[in-house]
């Protein structure tokens, strides 16, 4: 089993080293794809230590992973920066700009990836010690504010988010679809007992495979998209 490290754990062992199918969902709107758009993957665990360790803070992290991620191919047509500003183009429209303010609190704003599939940019956003993700639909120019980084299935309908720690996160998780509107939460999971860390993926379009720590023991579990201990928020 790889190692299992969420965002979070990976931002506080960087600023330490520094210092030192569709069964079981409703139908969902099938999202535009922008044509000549070709996603652009969140860094994985390797990439984002890789860019990360030796940074000052999270703020700094994004700026690391946004310089390797405008890197590639297609970037240039869904993100730029500019200084202090971060731009993503919507079509026919002017571009939704970001500002980062320069004061230890921020925000400060990074370019993180993007879906091509759901046509949404993941932004990603420091707030002092805090660290957010934000989803951005590129047709509607929505902007939700997400618990954690999104996990997209293969056709970028849905995605799934897993928000675990001690203190100031959600504690479950979470699968959100795109409408034509943008990002809807679908539906929650919250186990009985409590995750202290978890990272979700997608082992397929109806199954997520979620690696977790609990008591201090690192295990994964696999959880069916009908699983009935789902809540069901958005049928």
């Amino acid at each position: 089993m790889k190692a299992m490290v969420s965002i979070r754990t990976l931002i506080f062992w960087g600023s330490a080293l520094a210092a030192s199918g569709s069964l079981g969902f409703a139908t969902a709107q099938t999202p535009r794809e922008s044509p000549n758009l070709a996603s652009i993957d969140a860094p994985n665990t390797q990439q984002f230590i890789r860019l990360c360790t030796n940074t000052a803070d999270p703020a700094d992290c994004g700026k690391k992973v946004e310089a390797q991620q405008l890197k590639q191919s297609g970037a240039d047509k869904v993100a730029r920066r500019d200084g202090k500003f971060l731009a993503i183009t919507i079509p026919g429209e002017p571009p939704f700009i970001f500002e980062d303010v320069d004061s230890e609190a921020g925000p400060n704003t990074s370019f993180y990836s993007y879906s091509a599939g759901a046509d949404a940019v993941v932004v990603y956003r420091a707030r002092g010690d805090k660290v957010e993700f934000l989803l951005l639909h590129r047709p509607t120019g929505s902007v939700t504010e997400l618990p954690n980084e999104p996990k997209f299935n293969r056709d970028g309908r849905y995605f799934a988010t897993a928000d675990f720690c001690k203190d100031g996160c959600e504690n479950r998780l979470t699968i959100w679809r795109i409408e034509r509107r943008g990002a809807l939460r679908e539906r929650v999971f919250t186990p009985r007992n409590p995750w202290s860390d978890a990272d979700v993926s997608w082992a397929s379009n109806i199954r997520l495979l979620v690696e977790i720590t609990e008591a201090g023991k690192s295990s994964a579990v696999s959880i069916d998209v009908s699983d009935a201990r789902w809540t069901v928020l958005a049928p």
